[in-house]
């Protein structure tokens, strides 16, 4: 059976979904999520509660940590764990590290943010020491079926909430733009949700989402061989929590879908901007929204109704099993017991010897099931009474509160938790002896003998080009550059024939090295017997990550680009860190075609570009499997600041040319090499400056 993880993003949130039935809540408790975090009194509350009502308690640490913010993280989860939180979702390579060190005890789980696509990345995220996994929402269900009878640990599926246009964990609009907020610390500034303009004409939203509501299909998900469904949505008012949470549930234990009218109360309330089932989708569309809708007044008179439902009563979810014993001449005896091996005892006063029949058993019991108002269920009451005895009724109620009461103490206390030490810091690595220049190619045209008289020391090319034969390339081999394949991103287990075809293809034409952007790539490339370079997608923030993937054979790693400068210097100090130094930042991969919606056809040769209202535009190009990558507008550059990179321990600086012609990308290549002046238009420094990771 499907177990239900609601969201709970306040302590009345909290409320909400445990009376209306979640199996487990989860609460943000991040080292930077600002005021969406809760505090530590709330978190311990929060806790208590759900411990007493027998819903399990997670909170969620799923943001990118930089070194500076990494020790205040498992401090944090370790005061968690101590108030008995069962689960911490995570993300962080480094912060998995550390915690499987510091709380060996407590499971770890892989939250969407971990883009966790295809069988290999769960099977990858389950040897980091996972013990459940979140699986990108993009997934058709067959491909999720393989995924959860392939892997060892327990998968979850996001059944309901906010979606994201972009594969999670790899948006990063936010972070390039100047509102200083990025999606990796949690605190999204929602750049697409504005109206923005697709092909030159005004598409109202092309990047915003419908909600999504996968309640038709739990039956579906389940037979797939799926552990945990999802609600999404850990920012949104309680009553969302309570509402959608009381929906699942009786969808899960009661097959019950939901009503008309409740549809309609969902809609028009919680989910303005419209609902959807995705991939899931029988008809194969994912609705988009229109203008996002703000709830009128009668849907606050909804949720002014269901608030009053959640905070008027108990839900009795906890089985309890009550014991009455009473002797001639004797004080009566009360016990009771819980369902986790809890136990009380309650000593009352002699009872009154009548002489005649007296208290009879389903007396008591009828007194002592009376458990309204509490988290109980009496699920048994076992009587052992001599005959002609008498007791109150108001005696025996009180004997069932102050067992009650009892066991509620008792559940609050949370189980001895085991702390270990912190691990060590990662060791130093020596320092490259000189610093490689890269190019990358997006386009064959770019590969052109003038771009080779750059003579970079290697030459990143898109796997399909170089297994279509790429002919330019021998203008770099020539002069010695090294030829390493860029991996798509994202490859599902569909498609992972097609890659081993295309490993096939560039491993007889001598191509020894891939750059890769996920973990679940990996494995795919060394079966090639090709070597790994870590791309920006593996969003490598801190040293322990950054150690961590060397030693699993990375022969380099290209720090992530929400890094400050400094940032990444630090980084170098632990093995071959590469750095992008120019050219625009991919800020989005996205499963649906927006080439295909501005064309209204397929058109994957013809690149399109995406404008804001604040006047930048964002060019889309084609990526693997008819997706599309998002650019930002502006381009990082960084030849007139060699401070920034120039001898700081590096082991490469990158050139990354999406949209530039060829003459273009020889202009910026010079200019690199110190042999021009050139200065590109609408340019940025990115997030080096400060960082986009900063508290």
């Amino acid at each position: 059976m499907l177990h239900l993880l609601a969201p709970a993003g306040s302590s009345e949130a909290v409320i909400a979904a445990v009376q209306n039935g979640a199996d487990m809540i989860y609460m943000e408790y991040g080292a930077v999520a600002g005021e969406r975090s809760m505090s530590r009194e709330d978190l311990s509350q929060s806790i208590r509660y759900c411990r007493v009502r027998g819903c399990g308690a997670a909170v969620t640490m799923d943001e990118l940590l930089t070194d500076e913010q990494l020790p205040e993280a498992v401090k944090r989860a370790v005061y968690a764990a101590e108030q008995g939180a069962e689960v911490i979702l995570v993300r962080d390579l480094g912060l998995i590290q550390a915690l499987r060190r510091v709380l060996p005890e407590v499971a770890l789980w892989g939250s969407v943010r971990m883009g966790i696509h295809n069988l290999d990345g769960a099977l990858t995220a389950a040897a980091l020491g996972l013990r459940r996994i979140t699986l990108a929402p993009e997934l058709e269900l067959e491909q999720i079926q393989t995924i959860a009878a392939g892997v060892p640990v327990e998968t979850a599926v996001c059944v309901h909430g906010p979606v994201c246009f972009s594969y999670s964990g790899q948006c990063y609009m936010s972070a390039m733009g100047d509102q200083g907020l990025s999606d990796s610390t949690l605190r999204c500034a929602e750049p697409c949700r504005e109206r923005l303009t697709l092909g030159g004409r005004m598409d109202e939203y092309p990047l915003s989402m419908a909600d999504r509501c996968l309640i038709g299909h739990l039956e579906e998900l389940e037979q797939a061989g799926v552990d945990w469904a999802v609600i999404g949505g850990r920012g949104r008012r309680p009553e969302y929590s309570g509402f959608v949470t009381g929906l699942y549930v009786r969808a899960l234990r009661e097959q019950v879908l939901p009503t008309q009218e409740e549809q309609d109360r969902l809609a028009q309330a919680l989910s303005p901007n419209g609902l959807s089932a995705g991939p899931l989708d029988p008809s194969g569309t994912a609705a988009l929204l229109s203008p996002p809708v703000k709830p009128d007044r009668s849907a606050e008179r909804l949720l002014s109704d269901v608030r009053k439902s959640y905070m008027s009563g108990e839900l009795r979810r906890v089985p309890v099993s009550l014991y009455v014993v009473m002797r001639k001449g004797k004080n009566a005896l009360f016990a009771a017991e819980d369902d986790q091996g809890h136990r009380a005892v309650f000593e009352g006063y002699e009872p009154i010897d009548l002489g005649r029949q007296g208290l009879s058993g389903s007396r008591v019991r009828e007194v002592m099931y009376r458990s309204g108002g509490t988290p109980y269920s009496c699920s048994d009451v076992n009587c052992s009474i001599d005959p002609d005895l008498d007791y109150s009724d108001e005696a025996l109620d009180d004997a069932r509160k102050n067992l009650l009461s009892k066991i509620t103490e008792a559940r609050r206390q949370p189980k001895a938790v085991t702390v270990g030490d912190m691990p060590p810091a990662p060791e130093a690595a020596p320092v490259p002896e000189r610093t490689n220049f890269i190019i990358q190619v997006t386009k064959e045209e770019q590969l052109t003998e003038a771009l080779a008289k750059a003579e970079p020391d290697y030459l990143y090319v898109p796997a399909e080009l170089l297994a279509a034969g790429a002919a330019g390339t021998a203008y770099f081999r020539d002069r010695g550059a090294r030829i390493v394949a860029v991996l798509p991103r994202i490859v599902t287990d569909g498609e992972m024939p097609t890659l081993h075809e295309l490993l096939a293809a560039l491993r007889s034409v001598g191509v020894e090295e891939v750059l890769a952007g996920s973990l679940g790539l990996v494995p795919a490339a060394l079966q090639a017997g090709m070597a790994p370079r870590g791309d920006f997608g593996l969003n490598v923030t801190n040293a322990r990550a950054f150690a961590r993937l060397t030693h699993a054979g990375f022969r380099s790693l290209t720090a992530s680009f929400e890094l400050s400068a400094r940032q990444i210097w630090g980084l170098a100090a632990y093995g071959n860190a590469e750095m992008i130094v120019y050219g625009r930042a991919p800020v989005m991969v996205t499963e649906r075609c927006l080439i295909r919606s501005s064309a209204g056809r397929c058109a994957c040769s013809t690149p399109t570009s995406m404008g804001d209202p604040y006047g930048s535009v964002y060019p889309v190009e084609k990526e693997f499997g008819c997706r599309n990558v998002v650019y930002d507008g502006k381009k990082i550059f960084l030849a007139d600041r060699p401070d920034i990179y120039g001898e700081r321990g590096l082991w490469g600086v990158r050139l990354l040319f999406t949209t530039e012609s060829a003459r273009e990308c020889v202009s910026v290549a010079e200019r690199y090499r110190d042999r021009n002046r050139y200065q590109p238009i609408n340019i940025s420094r990115g997030a080096y400056p400060k960082g986009a990771l900063w508290t």
